[in-house]
């Protein structure tokens, strides 16, 4: 951001110590050993996801500053296809996962814990609210996604 504050995504800003990718890659081998054995897959260096539907993938992430999740689409689609096909189950969706599906631009149902994450005493933490989270965001999702757009 140019005035100089943070964003969620602050993976290199000026005089900040980014977490290296040997960190990152410690970091999700740690989540993925202590997480319930369910099948995930590798994103980026900084994300793993979780497939929910043919057409859903809950993103797991991890900043400098944070650990997260948002409901994406499939590799290669774009954000407004997903947008559109989600906007089918507002607002009961955002309220059951207690997330808005348009509060950060490109992510829908973007949540997040801040935690000082290039800090490895934190991380037992993030594991325990992400962990907890990927659990309530997939049944959730779940539930919805076999409903083809009738939100009760």
């Amino acid at each position: 951001m140019s005035n100089g504050s943070l964003d969620e995504w602050d993976i290199a800003r000026r005089g900040l110590r980014s977490i290296s990718s040997p960190e990152i890659k410690s970091f999700w081998d740690g989540y993925i050993a202590r997480r319930r054995p369910v099948p995930i897959e590798h994103g980026s260096l900084y994300s793993r996801w979780r497939q929910v539907s043919d057409d859903l993938v809950i993103s797991l992430y991890l900043t400098n500053r944070s650990v997260g999740l948002f409901v994406r689409g499939q590799r290669g689609e774009r954000y407004r296809t997903t947008l559109n096909r989600l906007s089918n189950y507002e607002p009961q969706l955002g309220e059951a996962l207690g997330a808005s599906l348009r509060g950060y631009e490109g992510c829908c149902y973007l949540t997040n814990l801040p935690l000082p994450m290039t800090d490895p005493a934190s991380w037992p933490q993030g594991y325990a609210w992400l962990a907890e989270q990927e659990e309530f965001y997939h049944r959730v999702l779940s539930t919805f996604s076999g409903r083809d757009g009738k939100a009760d």
